[in-house]
């Protein structure tokens, strides 16, 4: 049982007690937040009806916060890019996005989650790609170096900049590949222009 769950029915004891769960089967989820140890009659308590009770109310909770996971695994070939893909990568801990950008080979538009907003964009083919996928979601995000590729996708100037001032700051540890920011800077003289 998610022990978050538990912990926050415990916090909104007014609400529940009369409603979703008896005095008595509210004192074991209480002990059960404590961690304290159950007699064999709250055991058999805790599996039965209280049991059930605690699986609905989890399955309705993390039903929100899987419905954009569910979402995507549904399109497959995807990864997340731009201002979220920073923030997971850990040089972008201070934004609030409120649109997430995600490349993949199906979509294309605009689609609202609660408060964010998917701007799906269509590309032929992700296969070189460079991404890494989170361990616990198995949602995937574009590398660092894989972030300023797609602001040529995305037209994002912001995330460019934002990007660019983090190479700037953080230099070898942001991007193992120092040529690609050198790849930007193009000597037209040498053109004859």
């Amino acid at each position: 049982m998610n022990q978050k769950i538990i912990q926050n029915l415990v916090n909104k004891e007014n609400l529940i007690v009369p409603t979703l769960f008896k005095p008595i089967q509210f004192k074991i989820i209480k002990k059960l937040s404590k961690g304290e140890k159950l007699n064999e009659n709250e055991k058999r308590y805790l599996r039965g009806n209280i049991k059930k009770k605690l699986q609905i109310i989890e399955d309705l909770s993390t039903e929100k916060e899987n419905k954009l996971i569910s979402f995507l695994d549904n399109i497959d070939s995807y990864y997340i890019t731009g201002l979220e893909a920073l923030k997971y990568n850990g040089y972008g801990w201070y934004f609030k996005t409120k649109i997430i950008e995600i490349i993949n080979t199906k979509i294309q538009g605009k689609l609202i989650f609660s408060d964010k907003t998917l701007k799906l964009i269509r590309v032929k083919s992700i296969t070189n790609s460079k991404i890494t996928i989170d361990k616990e979601t198995g949602l995937k995000y574009a590398k660092n170096e894989q972030i300023i590729k797609d602001t040529i996708i995305t037209k994002n100037d912001y995330a460019k900049k934002v990007w660019e001032n983090m190479f700037l700051r953080y230099k070898g540890l942001f991007i193992k590949n120092h040529n690609i920011q050198k790849e930007k800077i193009i000597n037209y003289s040498e053109y004859g222009v």
